[in-house]
C-alpha cells in the first residue's frame, strides 16, 4: 500500500491543469474503495482495512470532511462505482469475490440494498455509467485470473447484469 494518507479527499479543477488540493478526509482510511457521485456530492463506498462496508458522503459546494451515511450490504474493497442520477451503485468487489449490485439513495442518507447480481463473481472491476445503465468491466476473480466481460445493468430498476461484451 502507498505510504501516503489513505483517507484524503482531494480536489482539482477541470478548467486548468493544476494539482490537486486536499479539501478533507474520509471517515477512515481505506484502500481500493468504489467512487460515485450525484448533482452535489461525492461518495465513497467500500474499501480495505477490515472489509469497510461505510458509504461515506462529502460535499461538492464546500471543503469539508465527509460523513458516513450508510453501510454496503457487505463489506469489500475493489468494487465498481456506477451513479444515475439518483443512486449509487456498488458492484462486485472482495473478499470473497462477489457479484453483488448494490444501491443506495442520493436523496437521502441510507444502507445500500442489494438489487442484482453481475454474471461472475469478481473484484478490481472497472465501473462506467450511461444515463440508463451501469456497467462493470473486467476484474478478476481470483489472483492471477482475469476477467474480459462487460456486464449492463439497469438503473431503473432492480435486476442482474447481462453480458454485454468483452473488453
Amino acid at each position: 500500500f502507498p505510504s501516503h494518507d489513505r483517507s484524503n479527499i482531494d480536489k482539482f479543477p477541470f478548467a486548468t491543469n493544476a494539482n490537486s488540493t486536499t479539501v478533507g478526509y474520509l471517515t477512515q482510511a481505506r484502500y481500493g474503495p468504489a467512487g460515485q457521485s450525484s448533482t452535489v456530492s461525492g461518495y465513497s463506498s467500500g474499501g480495505l482495512f477490515g472489509s469497510v462496508n461505510t458509504i461515506d458522503k462529502f460535499p461538492f459546494a464546500s471543503n469539508a470532511n465527509a460523513t458516513d451515511v450508510g453501510d454496503l450490504t457487505v463489506g469489500r474493497y475493489s468494487p465498481a462505482g456506477q451513479s444515475s442520477t439518483v443512486s449509487g451503485y456498488s458492484s462486485g468487489g472482495y473478499p470473497p469475490s462477489t457479484n453483488t449490485i448494490d444501491k443506495f439513495p442520493f436523496a437521502t442518507d441510507g444502507n445500500a440494498t442489494d438489487v442484482g447480481d453481475l454474471t461472475a463473481a469478481r473484484y478490481q472491476v472497472a465501473g462506467q455509467s450511461s444515463t440508463v445503465s451501469g456497467y462493470s468491466s473486467g476484474g478478476s476473480p481470483t489472483i492471477g485470473v482475469f476477467n474480459n466481460t462487460i456486464d449492463k445493468f439497469p438503473f431503473a430498476s432492480n435486476a442482474n447484469a447481462t453480458d454485454a461484451g468483452l473488453s
